[in-house]
């Protein structure tokens, strides 16, 4: 019977609170997203990076069954700290149905030792994304009050509830951001790009949701692809095939002044590598990952 590691601590072997995402192998549950490679070639290739922690990725990635999960993260040496729920949070016909659904999720997490839950307000479901969709203060009002509920759920289940303001979402700019922190005690999940993508300044959001920000993605973006998708002249996907992402640092994120701020602030969550990417079957993201993992260590080491 092959011997099953005992749990490491989360974080990396420098010490440092840095994990990686799945999706920066080109992980992906939307169809026809590119190469999928199998879940034992990214935990592999995690570990042998020497960072102990990742994202839980998207449905299917881990297996359903939490104890099925924890084996295989053990056998990899591996902890999840994060995981993403998405939900429609602002139709209240269908409030009961999306509890469920974050609550079940949120049990998972926490049954496989996750510290955050990192919530997505989607769009209706079936539709492509919020792009033309405005909330009236009826839409608001359900989603503010449905997103005070999913903290009571993660409360139950000891995590912490971090919104995620994303392209595509309901919430999505500035304003929106500023609505939902006026609306809300919620933390934030502070996604660099997206937040390039929807129009917002990241320094200006740190300074805005100063204390409340709970989990960090790090990714770097070119801005005039970001803009183009914002402006909806290329599909997302396409604009990840066409460099959208680029390498942390190359790009216009401002990612080391990003995590200057974050430290002055004293931020004592997770910095998450989280670059969606699309595989050709020759690719090999390792490289590029570790590249971005030296230079994200030196920054939040300095």
């Amino acid at each position: 019977m092959q011997r099953v590691p005992r749990w490491r601590p989360g974080h990396d072997r420098e010490g440092l609170r840095i994990a990686l995402s799945p999706a920066s192998w080109g992980v992906s549950d939307v169809p026809g997203w590119g190469q999928q490679l199998e879940p034992e070639r990214v935990l592999s290739e995690v570990w042998s990076l020497g960072v102990s922690a990742i994202d839980a990725g998207p449905p299917g990635f881990l297996p359903d069954r939490s104890d099925q999960a924890k084996l295989l993260l053990r056998r990899h040496w591996l902890r999840v700290v994060s995981g993403e729920a998405h939900a429609v949070l602002h139709h209240h016909d269908i409030r009961g149905a999306e509890l469920a659904h974050i609550d079940g999720h949120a049990s998972w997490l926490a049954a496989v030792g996750a510290e955050t839950l990192i919530l997505s307000a989607i769009a209706p479901r079936g539709a492509r994304s919020a792009h033309g969709i405005v909330l009236d203060s009826a839409g608001w009002a359900h989603l503010l009050h449905l997103i005070g509920s999913v903290e009571h759920v993660c409360a139950r289940h000891r995590l912490r509830l971090a919104v995620l303001p994303r392209f595509g979402s309901m919430i999505q700019g500035p304003e929106d951001i500023e609505r939902l922190l006026v609306g809300t005690e919620a933390g934030l999940c502070f996604d660099l790009s997206h937040l390039v993508m929807v129009g917002a300044d990241p320094l200006e959001v740190l300074e805005l949701a100063a204390g409340r920000i709970r989990h960090v993605r790090l990714n770097d973006v070119d801005a005039r692809l970001a803009g183009q998708v914002r402006d909806n002249r290329i599909d997302y996907a396409h604009a990840v095939g066409a460099g959208l992402f680029k390498q942390l640092g190359s790009g216009d994120a401002k990612v080391e002044e990003v995590i200057e701020t974050l430290r002055r602030s004293r931020y004592r969550g997770w910095y998450a590598i989280d670059q969606d990417a699309r595989l050709a079957a020759e690719d090999k993201p390792l490289p590029g990952i570790k590249r971005a993992l030296d230079y994200v260590r030196r920054l939040v080491a300095a």
